[in-house]
């Protein structure tokens, strides 16, 4: 696996507990990125490896360099660590950019995409933005951006800049529960607030699409919300940012030892697999090191194509039917039900 070597040529502070850092590969290799994506840097404490994805904030071919912000995290040892220690002149190393919380734009598409975002969740988001506000110049996008106040609005300059840039296209809705200006209605974003701004934002006979990042009960109460006000499934995207512990499947496999061939990293490799391993095991436990992160079937990192045979998830948070169709799955929770070709 080959991994990328970066230094921080820059750092922003953002806001008291958050730090944007731009970064350059140290190696001059061109460096590709969807907005959205992130990338996973490993970190080596107490003798083990620990790897934590950190959501990309530029857009690739606006921005100059690839650059990812980090907020300090209750109990986020490595959140803190990259605060406490990271500079201008730091070396770090990650995986390439991945992850599935992305959009493809078209200039011929006129369409309302709607970013609801809380705190640190404006991260991927803003590179989002700025996709689209570039590359579709008939879509109206509507960000609202939930904070505890002023002082905690990340990317606050950028997101004014591009307010005033294209007034007529971007809508910026902020919700602030304990805002320091006293002309400011406290508010929390609920299933009401969210019902009625949704509404009054609308634009008739536009196709929505909604992209939701934040802590995981606000974004459960945004997904709920839009599907009780008649959104489908395939409207709504989201991201993961908490780690969840690893969990057994709620199911169990025959112990039918399966042939897999793997195309990866421009190498074929042919190994066996069968329950209880899931893809990205076997794959470890016959040298191959394959790209993930979460483990949990929530970040998309560590998908694959699967071009032949049949692999069951036992969990699936991050890709989208039309992925599932198109033969991605993820190979931290993927289990094989069949002899497998499979793609990374």
């Amino acid at each position: 696996m080959e991994l990328l070597q970066w230094k921080v040529i820059q750092v922003i502070a953002e806001t008291p507990d958050t730090a944007t850092y731009v970064l350059e590969e140290v190696n001059g290799r061109p460096v590709t990125w969807e907005a959205g994506q992130s990338l996973t840097f490993l970190f080596y404490r107490y003798g083990h490896e620990i790897r934590r994805s950190y959501s990309i904030c530029t857009a690739h071919g606006i921005d100059k360099h690839i650059a990812i912000t980090v907020k300090k995290k209750t109990n986020g040892e490595i959140s803190r660590y990259i605060l406490n220690n990271w500079q201008r002149g730091t070396f770090a190393e990650s995986l390439p950019p991945a992850g599935r919380f992305i959009i493809e734009t078209d200039p011929a598409q006129k369409r309302h995409i709607w970013f609801i975002a809380a705190g640190s969740g404006i991260t991927p988001v803003l590179a989002l933005i700025k996709k689209l506000l570039f590359n579709e110049p008939e879509s109206h996008i509507t960000l609202i951006y939930q904070n505890h106040d002023e002082r905690n609005i990340i990317f606050q300059k950028v997101l004014q800049e591009l307010a005033a840039q294209y007034a007529h296209r971007f809508n910026r809705i902020d919700v602030l529960s304990n805002p320091i200006d006293p002309d400011t209605k406290p508010a929390r974003l609920n299933n009401w607030l969210l019902e009625q701004l949704v509404t009054t934002n609308n634009k008739p006979q536009t196709t929505n699409l909604f992209y939701t990042c934040g802590p995981e009960p606000f974004m459960r109460m945004v997904q709920f919300t839009l599907r009780v006000m008649g959104f489908g499934e395939d409207q709504l995207r989201k991201e993961h940012f908490v780690i969840e512990p690893v969990r057994k499947p709620a199911f169990t496999m025959p112990s039918t030892v399966y042939n897999v061939v793997l195309h990866y990293a421009q190498q074929t490799h042919r190994f066996t697999i069968a329950w209880p391993d899931t893809i990205l095991q076997a794959a470890r436990k016959n040298g191959i090191t394959l790209p993930y992160s979460c483990n949990t079937g929530r970040c998309g990192t560590c998908s694959a194509y699967c071009r032949k045979g049949s692999v069951t998830m036992s969990n699936n948070e991050v890709l989208t039917d039309a992925d599932v169709q198109v033969g991605l799955v993820l190979t931290c929770t993927g289990y094989a039900a069949a002899d497998l070709e499979l793609e990374v």
